[in-house]
């Protein structure tokens, strides 16, 4: 019966499933459940043509006797500059190495020349003729510029060390030094705060601003001076008080 496809109904997961298949010796088809595969592999129209032409040629070769006159002159003649052609290439390849051998005994191995370089390499046919020659020095000159540069390359390498241990030892300074600063900025901060505390308490001390409140330091002398003063001035409000009560009286 068919599913409903309700929101509310979950789906099954369509699992596939993986058969082995191995060739079996007696290849007989069966019509059965069992699993088959036909295996189609035809020969390429290329193939084909290739080989046909080479059967033709062949053939052909064979029968060379019985080939015109003028055909079998141009075969010959187009043989003998096939075989030129590969002996030319043959000649050139020697006297390339005759020639580079000849100019590194003149210059005692100070030069290195060669005449088409990729003749004998592994290249198409056009680019083994091109470059037409290569030429390097080897001489003191040379290996001193090499030199020169594997000793500038060394010199960077060693500045590059150095400016990283410079680096690395400036860093551990200033971790260092950071805690000690630190704490002896912490101590003259605190000096300099005890200092100022004194100063600021010795200021208000004789000097205290407020509203109403103001005083000033006085010694013994002064304060005994004070209280002379007060009690004569004390004595003197009592005699005026007293001077018009008797009058009255």
């Amino acid at each position: 019966c068919p599913q409903d496809d309700t929101p509310g109904t979950p789906k099954k997961k369509e699992t596939k499933r993986k058969f082995k298949l191995e060739p079996h010796e007696d290849q007989v088809f069966l019509d059965g459940n069992e699993v088959y595969v036909w295996i189609y592999d035809p020969v390429h129209f290329k193939t084909f043509a290739m080989g046909l032409v080479l059967v033709i040629a062949v053939i052909a070769a064979t029968l060379f006797p019985l080939w015109p006159a003028e055909m079998r002159v141009g075969v010959y003649y187009l043989s003998v500059g096939a075989g030129c052609f590969v002996a030319s290439i043959l000649l050139l390849a020697v006297a390339r190495c005759i020639l580079f051998l000849i100019i590194w005994l003149i210059t005692g191995g100070r030069h290195h020349f060669w005449f088409l370089p990729n003749l004998t390499a592994d290249v198409g046919f056009i680019d083994s003729f091109r470059p037409l020659y290569t030429h390097e020095y080897k001489g003191p000159k040379a290996d001193s510029k090499k030199e020169e540069k594997a000793e500038s390359k060394k010199q960077q390498k060693y500045d590059s060390e150095e400016k990283s241990d410079s680096e690395k030892k400036e860093e551990e300074d200033a971790k260092t030094e950071g805690p000690r600063s630190s704490g002896t900025e912490g101590s003259g901060g605190e000096r300099h705060s005890d200092t100022d505390s004194d100063r600021r308490e010795d200021d208000r001390s004789q000097h205290s601003s407020g509203n109403g409140n103001d005083f000033e330091m006085i010694t013994k002398e002064e304060l005994e001076q004070q209280t002379d003063e007060g009690d004569c001035e004390e004595e003197e409000e009592e005699d005026t008080e007293s001077g018009p009560s008797h009058g009255k009286s």
